[in-house]
């Protein structure tokens, strides 16, 4: 006998001279036309890294549009991407292996430390005028934002999937339409969580089943938001449903958003959700009943009849009850 039951509770250098680019304030201003790269650059101490790593605080634009338009075009920033690597390499040749390049001649270097490089770039951006930080968004929190004006911001990706520096054409996205950056990111995953845009509403139930027999039985559950069809509908449910996993399977970002909105369990404190016992205890193994599965926190052991419930952080709870 198999019974299942759901009950919902309430529920992110120092001044820079660079010849053949004029950068301007981030007060405004107009951005570098040239599509030659600087070829000299004054060596100066490196700045601070901003707040919180990856951030812009000097920026003096405000806010940009979450609604801006993304799309590929023609680049009027990458000089100042390819000055501010240029200066980094010689500030932190530490955080680079030289005698590794991808691609001979190419100055691509290994990079060693690959938080140093890219907010080192930020930084180095920052201290030539302009506002950068890094991509909240980004699944690998490794693409970089940066804006001279309001009217426009550009993306960029200057690091490799083998860490290699990126210094070709190709580091160039696209340009956002008005700037896309800052915003604010109140009630939003954290920048670098992993999980980015369409961000899963609020956990609004779980979903709990009995699927395997034997000794020890298994029991799965999955976190539910919703109900949002607009939601479902921008992650690739194209049925109409208005209910709905936080990400499909798949997606890069499933463990990422799963862990902003679930939680972390209170006993084992890995990402997912809490399972308890008929007694309300944790599952500490074969004595209290059950066991928290070795790799997945959503699925559990159970040895012994009884009532078993799953909640994420929210309040959001199921339940199921085995008769072994």
């Amino acid at each position: 006998m198999r019974i299942f039951s759901n009950r919902i509770a309430p529920a992110a250098v120092a001044a820079v001279s660079l010849i053949a680019l004029q950068a301007t304030s981030c007060g405004g201003g107009g951005s570098p036309s040239s599509a030659t790269p600087p070829t000299t650059v004054k060596a100066t101490p490196t700045p601070t890294p901003p707040t919180g790593g990856g951030g812009s605080p000097s920026c003096t634009l405000g806010n940009g549009s979450p609604d801006a338009v993304c799309e590929k075009g023609s680049s009027r920033l990458m000089n100042a991407i390819l000055a501010a690597q240029d200066l980094l390499v010689q500030q932190k040749p530490q955080i680079f292996d030289k005698s590794q390049e991808s691609g001979a001649g190419t100055g691509q270097y290994l990079v060693l430390d690959k938080n140093a490089y890219l907010n080192g770039l930020v930084s180095n951006l920052a201290a030539a005028g302009y506002c950068a930080q890094r991509d909240p968004d980004d699944y690998a929190y490794e693409r970089l934002q940066v804006k001279n004006e309001n009217g426009f911001s550009e993306n960029f990706d200057v690091l490799s999937s083998d860490n290699f520096m990126r210094r070709s054409k190709g580091i160039y996205l696209e340009t956002c339409t008005p700037a896309s950056f800052p915003v604010d990111r109140t009630g939003l995953p954290p920048a670098g969580s992993g999980c980015g845009a369409p961000y899963p509403p609020p956990i609004s139930r779980m979903n709990c089943k009995w699927y395997s027999g034997g000794d020890p039985t298994q029991l799965d559950s999955t976190a539910i938001v919703g109900p949002d069809s607009n939601y479902c509908a921008s992650i690739g449910y194209d049925d109409g449903r208005s209910l709905c996993p936080v990400r499909k399977d798949g997606a890069p970002d499933k463990e990422a958003c799963q862990e902003w909105r679930v939680g972390h369990a209170k006993d084992t404190g890995r990402p997912g959700p809490t399972w308890t016992n008929s007694s309300g205890d944790y599952c500490t193994g074969r004595a209290s009943g059950c066991d928290n599965y070795p790799d997945n926190q959503f699925e559990l052991y159970v040895y012994t009849s009884g009532t078993y419930t799953v909640c994420a952080q929210t309040g959001a709870c199921c339940s199921v009850v085995v008769q072994k």
